[in-house]
């Protein structure tokens, strides 16, 4: 019986690694649906620390079909988008991630997918390495994905967990480092589409109150930099302006969404000190 035991725990064991190698698990890129889980701890890597030379980078490009490359903070609706993750070594030579898409809510958002790349869906939400992926070549690793980004209300943010192994065959002295990104949803136009313009946000910093004005106003929302809604405005419409009370906010930066009445919007940093 002893022995029948042994063997069945073995088989999780062999079971787990393998599954591991060969990407991420749902529900661990550390994400609001995640909650905030990632691959370190429990029954997965861990033991670990990092050492200050993992750097990880995200770039979007809005028009990877296009023969050219758009690299944007600033995304559409329903548009297919090519996303990039790059992430040192750190002397590590095999290296993992899980990634999701998900609005201020925690909603997921749009369509990910994997294209010819070097990376597979883990469920429908999220995205993480290949087995054939984790290998380091050079000083850094990097994997591509699609996404189909669908509707967006105001902004989305990706969530990404890197896993730094020692390669020892284990979960044992592996460490996680996580990293987002905040994409903000707008209309792309020209000057001549563009009929209202000269947006002025004062004062910059910002202490008590925030004055935005501007020809054409509808409403005003307030952002932190992590894509959650702070505050919203729509006494715009009447004078073309609208006088914020920031006073109550955390000091520190926002992301201020000025919309129009032609649906255009307008992105602004701001600053409370």
């Amino acid at each position: 019986m002893k022995k029948s035991l042994l063997i069945i725990a073995l088989m999780g064991i062999s079971t787990y690694s393998y599954t591991n190698s060969g990407g991420a698990p749902a529900g661990k890129s550390g994400s609001p649906a995640s909650n905030g889980q990632t691959c370190s701890g429990g029954y997965c890597h861990g033991g670990g620390s990092s050492n200050g030379n993992e750097a990880i980078n995200l770039k979007v490009d809005i028009t990877p079909f296009a023969g050219l490359s758009n690299y944007s903070n600033i995304i559409n609706d329903s548009i297919d988008t090519e996303i990039t993750l790059t992430a040192s070594a750190a002397s590590s030579s095999r290296i993992g991630f899980s990634a999701s898409i998900e609005d201020a809510n925690g909603n997921h958002i749009g369509e990910l997918s994997t294209g010819s790349g070097n990376t597979k869906l883990s469920g429908s939400d999220y995205i993480t390495h290949k087995s054939s992926s984790t290998n380091v070549t050079g000083d850094s690793i990097t994997w591509v994905w699609y996404w189909d980004t669908q509707d967006i209300e105001d902004s989305v943010t990706i969530y990404v967990a890197v896993n730094y192994t020692n390669s020892n065959g284990q979960a044992s002295g592996d460490y996680v480092v996580t990293q987002t990104k905040t994409l903000y949803e707008g209309q792309v136009f020209n000057t001549e589409e563009n009929k209202f313009n000269g947006l002025l946000v004062s004062p910059n910093p910002a202490s008590s109150t925030l004055r935005v004005k501007a020809g054409g106003l509808v409403a005003i929302r307030l952002f932190n930099t992590l894509g959650r809604f702070i505050q919203l405005d729509y006494s715009a419409s009447l004078e073309d302006q609208a006088i914020l009370d920031v006073s109550a906010l955390a000091r520190g930066n926002y992301i201020l969404h000025a919309e129009y009445s032609d649906g255009s919007i307008q992105y602004k940093h701001v600053v409370l000190q």
